[in-house]
Order: structure tokens, then C-alpha cells, then sequence
């Protein structure tokens, strides 16, 4: 790679987790993705150098690089391989993800929806704290999933697992709450994304690709781990965690996949714990023999279990700096780290962090406000001190040129830049002031597309992907990313 080649400011997408409200993120990139691209001056310039995303933020990043490098073989342009993307990820929803389930089962028993909503309405207008009809609609339509599964992403299992470690399942009558695990089968989504996405991914900055990073939990080692799209300065593709070995120069942990990311290791990323099985990846990916079975079916030994990525990284900011930082200064890429990329980063917040109305009393409002606050975007002072670095980083820059610009030899210089800091890298080097100021880089902005909230808000919204929700949170997500978008200009 030419210092010519190398980009000055790079855009990244990060994608929330949350399950059926991935389609919010499918509306505000229709609308980024318009925006942007009227911006965009140079053929050979991307939509989003880089996405990140978590749980079904990942499956969402996944089709989108997956579409690009797909569109590409078609088109010598950068910014024309993005060309149809929003619109193919909007179809993904609706004709992949969503459908209809019936609610006349429940009272008050309609066969026609709309009269079924209507007797809400009804009811609500004469005591407001009784559920609206979209509100009991999208309420019911969950429970729906919850019971039957839905098509192309879950399934119960025909019997729930029956846990006698307490043995409070026979202790009559003190059985009223027994230990019993209903758990799903997310097969179908597998079997979707494998349709619908184009593995393995496999990108590359010299080809202009989009870098594709997904956020997964190790379980046993109880740490983030990111998948990569991307080459590691050895030039193979691999995810390193854990502690760090000096002397052997390794990482506790290694998973390989040299060939790019498969549905395994973007499953892994959305494997909700207790709700689904343990995700399996390989820890070094057999292409040949791509398929890996249950826990139960197989043995362990060579795979690791993963959890969803929302439990410690719902909103990826810090991997994507972290991963964004490591590639540019890898010496595979460049030695000239003072040219390191600048970000601009649009951050989708699919769970509110703010309410226009009255603190919930009711069970279920309770639980959705309990939701949407462990979920929502924690990276507001992640945001703050990436800022304070880089203020730090351009008034020490200056203060070189300045001093550089006085006839200060750079022989006086050194001794204060070779100096050891507090604080430690990655592998627990000590760094030098040196590193602080060359190894950084600016995050020029950061724009953040939060869900307005809805008074018709439920706490199991995370499984209603009934096609009237998803209709619903495609063109909410335009709207608000349009009103950001206005605002920031």
C-alpha cells in the first residue's frame, strides 16, 4: 500500500442489537445511504468504509458487505456497488424476516384485524390505561411468536427442558414456579442469512471493500470478540483474545477463519443466552466441511461457545475504534502512523434512552422500560474521551511543530518523546509518549440515529416481526434518520 492510497477520513456504520428492531436500522440506512451518496464526489469512494454491528446488527452489516462485494463483480465503481443495497436490505426484511400471524385466538376473538383493533381503541378511549389496538397488536402478534416461533427465524422446541437440579419441579405444592427452560431453536435464521448473504465474506482495503466487523461474546472467557472481514498484519484472517504471552508472543485465544466470516461466526454474534443454545465456532474454520451440529451431538474439543454480542457490547463503538486503530497501524499496512485515518461514525440506537411520557406502572410497561435501558447506547462517554485523546494528540502535535519551528533539534526532542507513560497497549507494553502522540487518530464526528419512542412500545418487541411491525420500524427509521440528518447540517 502507497502513502498515496492511503484515505484521510474513513465513515463507519455501528448497528445496534435487537432482534425484529434490526428493521429500524434497515430504514435509517435507506436514508444515510441516499444522503451520503449525494455527497459523494469521487467514483472510488464508499458509502461506509467499515460497519459494525452486534446480535441482528451484525446479520444486517453482514448483507450489506455481502451485497457490496457481490455488486462489485458488475461495476469497476466503488460508490456505484452500493447501488440497490438499501432497497435489497428492505426486501430482506419484509419478504425474509417478517410475517402475518393470526390473533383470533385472542379476546376479543375477530377474525378481521381491523375490528379486533378497533375494540381496543374503543376501550381505551374510555380508560387510558387500558392498551391502545396497535399497542395490543404488536403485544399479542409477540406472544404469537413466543408460543408458535416464526417463520425463518425461531422455533420452540416441541418439549421444554425440565431442570431437576433443585429438585423444585416435584416438591408439591411448592412446584408453582418450577425450574423449567423453554429454549429455541434459531436454526431457521441460520438457514435465512445462509440464503440471503453470499459467504464467506472476505474483504480487503486495496480493493476498496467494505470492512465488516461482528461482536460476539466468548463465553468461558467472558470477553468481546470481534470477527474481521479484514487481514491481520500476518496477512491471515483471525480473531486473538484472551491474555497475552509475552514470552511465546501469543494470545490465550486464536479463531481462524482465513477464508472470511461464515454464518457461523455472524450466528455467534446473535445467540440470545438462555433463549437459544450456545453458538459453536470453529477455532480454526474447515471450509470443506462447513455444518457444525448441536452441544449435545458433537464433540467439543476445536470449538469454542458464544453468546450473544449485546450482553457487554450492544453498541460497538469501542471494538470499531479498537479494530480501526490496530489495522492502521499494523506494519503489514504502514509505518507512517501520523496518517492515520480520521472517523466519521453514524451510531443507529434502536433502544430509546429517552421517554416523552409518564413513567410506566404496568408489568409489561415496566419491563420494555427495563429493556430499552440495559440496551441503549452506553458509548456517550466512550465518545468523550476519544475526543479528549485527540484534543490532547493535536495540542501536543502542535506544540512539536512549534517547538520544531523555534530551531528546537530534534535531538531534544527524543528524550521526551521516548519517555514511558502510565498507561499499557494491547499485549501490556508500556507506552511511550511517542506512541501517544504518532499512534492516534481524530473522530472527526458523531452522529447518533436514536428511535423516537412509541407510546405503542411492548416489551417483547424484540421478537414482533409481524409484517405490519416491520413496515412500521423500516419507516420510522427513515424519518428519524432524515430528522437527524436535517439537524446535523
Amino acid at each position: 500500500m502507497s502513502k498515496d492510497n492511503l484515505p484521510s477520513l474513513q465513515r463507519a456504520l455501528v448497528l445496534q442489537g435487537g432482534g425484529a428492531l434490526g428493521a429500524y436500522e434497515a430504514g435509517v440506512f435507506k436514508a444515510l445511504y441516499n444522503s451520503i451518496k449525494n455527497e459523494i464526489k469521487n467514483e472510488n469512494e464508499n458509502i461506509f468504509d467499515i460497519i459494525a454491528g452486534t446480535s441482528i446488527g451484525a446479520i444486517n452489516a453482514a448483507f450489506l458487505v455481502g451485497y457490496v462485494i457481490d455488486k462489485r463483480k458488475e461495476t469497476t465503481s466503488v460508490a456505484r456497488s452500493w447501488e440497490g443495497s438499501a432497497k435489497k436490505l428492505e426486501e430482506f426484511w419484509k419478504l425474509n424476516l417478517a410475517s402475518t400471524p393470526s390473533l383470533v385466538r385472542w379476546w376479543p376473538f375477530y377474525w378481521d384485524q381491523v375490528a379486533w383493533k378497533d375494540t381496543w381503541n374503543l376501550l381505551n378511549k374510555s380508560n387510558h390505561e387500558i392498551a391502545t389496538g396497535e399497542a395490543a397488536r404488536r403485544y399479542y402478534s409477540a406472544k404469537e411468536f413466543i408460543i408458535n416461533g416464526t417463520p425463518n427465524v425461531f422455533s420452540p422446541n416441541p418439549l421444554p427442558i425440565t431442570d431437576a437440579k433443585f429438585f423444585d419441579n416435584y416438591l408439591l405444592p411448592y412446584n408453582l414456579a418450577p425450574n423449567i427452560w423453554y429454549r429455541y431453536d434459531n436454526h431457521a435464521l441460520k438457514e435465512t442469512i445462509r440464503r440471503s448473504i453470499h459467504f464467506p465474506i472476505a474483504t480487503n482495503f486495496d480493493q476498496k471493500q467494505p470492512r465488516l466487523l461482528a461482536i460476539s461474546v466468548d463465553v468461558e472467557e467472558g470477553e468481546t470478540v470481534t470477527f474481521d472481514s479484514y487481514k491481520k498484519e500476518d496477512g491471515t484472517r483471525k480473531s486473538q483474545y484472551g491474555d497475552y504471552d509475552k514470552k511465546a508472543g501469543t494470545y490465550e485465544q486464536t479463531i481462524k477463519y482465513d477464508k472470511g466470516l461464515m454464518p457461523e461466526h455472524v450466528m455467534a454474534s446473535a445467540s440470545v443466552p438462555e433463549r437459544y443454545d450456545y453458538a459453536l465456532v470453529p477455532v480454526n474454520y474447515d471450509y470443506t466441511n462447513p455444518e457444525t451440529s448441536t452441544i449435545g451431538e458433537m464433540n467439543l474439543e476445536g470449538y469454542r461457545r458464544f453468546w450473544d454480542g449485546g450482553i457487554l457490547s450492544n453498541t460497538p463503538l469501542r471494538e470499531l475504534i479498537q479494530a480501526h486503530q490496530d489495522y492502521w497501524l499494523s506494519a503489514n499496512n504502514t509505518s507512517n502512523t501520523t496518517t492515520m485515518p480520521s472517523l466519521e461514525i453514524y451510531i443507529v440506537d434502536v433502544w430509546p434512552s429517552l421517554d416523552d411520557y409518564p413513567v410506566p406502572l404496568d408489568l409489561d410497561g415496566v419491563r420494555d422500560r427495563k429493556n430499552d435501558l440495559t440496551y441503549q447506547d452506553k458509548t456517550p462517554y466512550e465518545e468523550k474521551v476519544a475526543n479528549l485523546v485527540s484534543d490532547y494528540y493535536n495540542l501536543s502535535r502542535d506544540l512539536l511543530e512549534l517547538a520544531k519551528g523555534k530551531g528546537i533539534p530534534q535531538k531534544n526532542l527524543d528524550p521526551i518523546l521516548s519517555k514511558i507513560g502510565k498507561s499499557n497497549d494491547r499485549v501490556g507494553r508500556n507506552r511511550t509518549f511517542k506512541d501517544l502522540l504518532f499512534n492516534q487518530f481524530n473522530i472527526e464526528k458523531v452522529v447518533r440515529i436514536e428511535r423516537s419512542p412509541d407510546t405503542d412500545d411492548i416489551s417483547n418487541k424484540w421478537c414482533d416481526f409481524s409484517s405490519a411491525t416491520i413496515t412500521h420500524l423500516l419507516e420510522r427509521g427513515e424519518r428519524d434518520a432524515l430528522n437527524t440528518i436535517g439537524k446535523s447540517h
